[in-house]
């Protein structure tokens, strides 16, 4: 089973931990999804990965969000096609849109929102050891922690549809 090093574990939880945050100041409805290995079935373990939040959007239903701590590089944001594997299954199994809320540690008060539909087509680039998908950074939506939650969820939404 892969451990994550305890210095990248901590800045996943800084991350998670600015988001809750956010979240309870904004007043939205939401749910931590908890991550053990008891609470997917045995036929999909290592199948599908959870996102850390489930947040229910007023009068329109809910979505799924997977919180990182992340630095850009080449003025991209890097995401483990393995894990890009298992969310989008997730997302297949439960019909629920799942997105990426990246806080770049250096520069808190700043998330970078990307669906994780819009990685659907782009090419794996092999960094390191890893296989990953890059994302601009440029075509993130850019969301100060200052703002609600509705009203970046409004902004991300009509970035999203390409209004």
């Amino acid at each position: 089973m892969f451990r994550l090093p305890a210095a990248l574990k901590a800045k996943g939880e800084e991350a998670e931990a600015a988001f809750r945050a956010w979240l309870n100041w904004s007043g939205v409805a939401f749910l931590y999804v908890e991550q053990s290995r008891l609470n997917v079935p045995e036929r999909l373990r290592g199948k599908i990965k959870r996102p850390d939040y489930m947040i229910g959007i007023p009068h329109a239903g809910m979505m799924a969000i997977d919180v990182k701590a992340k630095s850009a590089y080449d003025d991209c944001l890097l995401f483990d096609v393995g894990e890009l594997k298992k969310l989008s299954c997730f997302s297949d199994y439960f019909h629920v849109s799942v997105s990426f809320a990246c806080l770049n540690l250096d520069e808190p008060g700043r998330f970078y929102w990307v669906p994780l539909s819009a990685m659907a087509g782009r090419a794996p680039e092999k960094r390191g050891r890893a296989w990953v998908v890059p994302f601009p950074l440029a075509e993130a939506l850019s969301v100060a922690t200052a703002e609600p939650f509705i009203t970046a969820y409004a902004r991300f939404s009509e970035r999203t549809l390409g209004l």
